[in-house]
């Protein structure tokens, strides 16, 4: 088999190579990455034959791919062989066809078995990844997306998946390496790097129940292993000071610890973990309820030889910030906004603009923002007067960029409201949300980062073509924030899935 190749050799310093490659070739690393290079170039009549020559270095796959043309279509016969002499020797299974969508979904079922996953069970991120993607067999949708997610196949140049078309010798041999690396990526663990003659101290935090939760360790970067010794029960000391630098907390006041030393085996890549909690009182037992704060976490560990480690490989700063203005729960949010927002979402479906600017913000006016994530740069904002002629105004305005090609969204209020308003009935939604994100897709939940002390009311429709089974999701979310006492509209955002 490599003869075949090597009799189109050149032999030539430079290497000289244009192939057209499918996508789902793209991601493809060599077998054997630390192959020595030979100054020898090679001239391929078809861009397969360097998967090809890979899987050779590995395998014996010249009976398969022998004298084949790999434009032709496989047999089933090939690809039981195949997928045996490289992945699975037991393999035994028979594909129902040899369409795209058929042999991506076997090869992506035995990554999953091969790895101890269940294929069916994976979570997934629906979306429309392909345009033709209303057109793969429902049967085998889960594991299409899977592959693609795992870089086991991806679509065509065109970007479509063509999923009824049969699989060609020359995808064959890519989707056979794609498996073996998608394999091998999964099994491997992620050891953490090694950096000879270094420790380092590491945390982070979560404010919970009340609580402030510190997870911190100290991690071993040495190549071999290390012995640390602790002169007393405490291992570590942790300060928090306010932003006037006054102290406010010390894990050890109020403690006693043994005067025994401890002595602790790190292993390279291994680390000592500790948790403390502080229940954000001061000294004085006065509860905080907002303010920025530093917490300093100290370990407290020697060497047995007793060699000075440095102080910044075994201390960490952590910042943090209390707000007392959390958000406001599901239920309560329900209890104080329901009225106004169903006679908000009343006038919005009849395009009644004078109560519409009846509920906008009197002085912040309402944001427009056309895919989930709030812009405070790029949104479209119309303050309280102004919406009364929203229907009426017949100039266009930029309200942001659309998804994918990234280009203006240049619209009349009419044509933005058709199109990401009220796109869809959504005063008769299946499902409201208070202060409660309903739907996620790819793009940033930030709208409780961006509004303050806000009550978001959203409206989701999580199907409406049957046919794509929930890919064609929507919602609508209305903003409220409090002002003299009375709920008042701030944000209109859109939500729907994106590729």
């Amino acid at each position: 088999m490599k003869n075949k190749f090597i009799r189109n050799a050149i032999l030539t310093v430079a290497v000289s190579l244009m192939i057209a490659v499918p996508v789902f070739a793209q991601n493809i690393m060599p077998i054997d990455r630390d192959a020595e290079i030979v100054p020898i170039s090679y001239k391929f009549n078809h861009w397969a034959e360097i998967y090809i020559e890979q899987l050779s270095a590995n395998f014996d796959v010249e009976e398969i791919f022998k004298d084949k043309n790999l434009d032709d279509y496989i047999t089933v016969e090939d690809f039981k062989n195949a997928v045996k002499l490289t992945i699975d020797k037991d393999y035994e299974n028979a594909p129902k066809s040899l369409s795209r969508e058929t042999i991506i979904y076997e090869f992506t079922k035995i990554w999953a078995e091969k790895v101890g996953k269940n294929l069916d069970n994976m979570p997934i991120i629906k979306m429309l990844i392909y345009p033709d993607t209303n057109e793969i067999d429902i049967n085998y949708l889960n594991g299409i997306y899977v592959a693609y997610m795992y870089d086991i196949a991806k679509g065509r140049e065109s970007g479509l998946f063509d999923p009824k078309t049969d699989v060609t010798y020359g995808e064959l041999v890519v989707l056979i390496n794609n498996t073996i690396n998608a394999i091998e990526k999964e099994l491997t663990p992620d050891i953490p790097p090694i950096v000879e003659g270094k420790y380092e101290t590491r945390g982070n935090y979560e404010i919970k129940d009340g609580k402030v939760i510190f997870n911190f360790e100290l991690m071993s970067h040495y190549a071999e292993t290390t012995e640390l010794m602790f002169g007393s029960g405490q291992q570590f000391e942790l300060t928090i000071t306010d932003e006037d630098g006054e102290e406010v907390y010390r894990f050890s006041d109020g403690k006693s610890f043994t005067l025994a030393l401890l002595y602790k085996t790190l292993n390279p890549g291994e680390s000592l973990k500790w948790q403390d909690e502080w229940n954000m009182t001061n000294k004085e037992g006065e509860k905080l309820t907002t303010g920025n704060y530093k917490a300093q976490i100290k370990v407290l560990a020697i060497t047995e030889e007793d060699n000075e480690i440095p102080d910044e490989q075994l201390n960490t700063v952590i910042e943090f910030a209390i707000n007392k203005d959390s958000i406001i729960k599901s239920e309560v949010a329900k209890e104080i906004i329901e009225k106004t927002a169903d006679e908000l979402i009343n006038a919005i479906k009849n395009k009644d603009a004078k109560i519409i600017s009846d509920y906008v913000h009197p002085v912040k006016g309402v944001r427009f923002t056309p895919y989930t994530t709030v812009s405070v740069e790029n949104d479209f904002v119309i303050n309280k007067e102004d919406m009364i002629d929203f229907f009426k105004d017949e100039n266009s305005y930029v309200w942001g960029y659309y998804d994918g090609s990234g280009e203006e969204i240049n619209l009349t209020p009419n044509q933005y409201y058709e199109k990401f308003i009220y796109s869809e009935d959504f005063i008769n939604a299946l499902e409201v949300g208070y202060n409660k994100v309903l739907s996620s897709g790819n793009m940033i939940e930030n709208q409780f980062e961006v509004y303050e002390n806000a009550i978001v009311v959203e409206y989701h429709i999580p199907e409406i073509n049957p046919e794509y089974e929930g890919l064609d999701w929507q919602s609508l979310r209305l903003v409220f924030e409090e002002y003299d006492g009375n709920w008042k509209l701030v944000g209109i955002i859109h939500n729907q899935w994106t590729i």
